[in-house]
């Protein structure tokens, strides 16, 4: 299980923007630019704009409808835009309820292609070359350069591809401003300063994360709210240059566990109620464990992120109660 959760890390992790280049992305950064078709007679809007993007000029609607989006379902979401169809959701998912409702296409990464077709959208997003070439001939294909932007970056690029530009620079406002208030509340409490590990698994090792930008909460822990790991697990967090996870064994445990520690919870994960060597950790015999939904963090999306940032502070709060 740990080996399975960790590829899908993996996955999700080389999404994760970097918070300190947020006062460096522009429109023109985003590889896209939005050009309006000719208004006709009587200034109306026109139906339809060019787009320009990493595939070059597509023509999409001016207010798409029906709008299919792989992967980056929180993020249309963030703009109020339910889309017509969407993949799979994790059980946890920030967004679980809010897409309840909508049908389900299967996995990102193999969409079901005839389940699309019946949805008849208007506008198509999609996070990878082989989604894109999958269905492009279905409708206005938008290819988000997912993977590698940072936060600011696809923020912009959803905005322009839904036609909502003009709401990104505040979208993107208020989740800034509302982590410089976690991080005034932490400090006040005294637990901006105190050391944060997240670990996931448990079955006769620790998968242990070690980069900002792995998930399970380590953007917002480590890049927005800046907390730091234990100095041996701070030293691989500052020298990963991508998606970074340790496998520690139990006996070596305790030296990677700071004064608090998140553990990534999902069903069938393995009961360590019973485990002597975890339950002598301090932070766990303390009392300062804290579990957090693997559905949850799995997204690092800006509406996902905000759920877990307000999860993240409420349960590090509660710990002063």
């Amino acid at each position: 299980m740990l080996s399975l959760l960790c590829m899908m890390m993996l996955v999700a992790a080389c999404s994760s923007g970097d918070a300190g280049t947020r006062d460096k992305a522009t429109p023109a950064a985003s590889g896209e630019q939005v050009e309006a078709t000719e208004t006709p007679a009587g200034d109306q809007e026109p139906a339809t704009r060019m787009l320009e993007t990493v595939k070059g000029n597509i023509e999409v609607p001016t207010n798409p409808q029906r709008v299919v989006v792989l992967y980056m379902l929180g993020d249309v979401l963030a703009f109020d835009v339910t889309p017509a169809g969407v993949s799979g959701v994790y059980q946890g998912a920030a967004f679980e309820q809010d897409l309840a409702d909508v049908p389900k296409l299967g996995e990102w990464f193999e969409p079901n292609r005839e389940v699309i077709l019946e949805l008849n959208p208007d506008l198509i997003i999609v996070p990878s070359e082989e989604t894109y070439q999958i269905l492009k001939d279905i409708a206005p294909t938008v290819l988000l350069n997912y993977f590698d932007a940072p936060l600011e970056e696809r923020i912009r690029q959803v905005g322009e591809a839904l036609g909502k530009e003009s709401q990104v620079s505040a979208l993107l406002e208020a989740f800034y401003l509302k982590v410089e208030d976690g991080k005034q509340r932490l400090a006040e409490a005294g637990l901006l300063d105190k050391t944060v590990t997240i670990v996931e698994g448990g079955k006769g090792s620790m998968g242990v994360v070690a980069s900002k930008d792995y998930g399970r909460g380590s953007q917002i822990i480590y890049e927005y709210l800046g907390m730091k790991a234990p100095d041996i697990l701070q030293q691989e967090i500052d020298a990963a240059t991508g998606a970074n996870g340790l496998d520690i064994s139990f006996e070596t445990l305790e030296s990677y566990i700071g004064d608090i520690v998140f553990r990534s919870s999902y069903e069938g994960m393995f009961d360590l109620s019973d485990h002597a060597i975890w339950n002598n950790i301090p932070a766990v015999k303390e009392g300062r464990l804290i579990e957090i939904s693997f559905g949850l963090s799995y997204y690092n999306d800006i509406f996902s992120l905000d759920k877990q940032l307000d999860f993240i502070v409420d349960s590090l709060l509660s710990l002063k109660e």
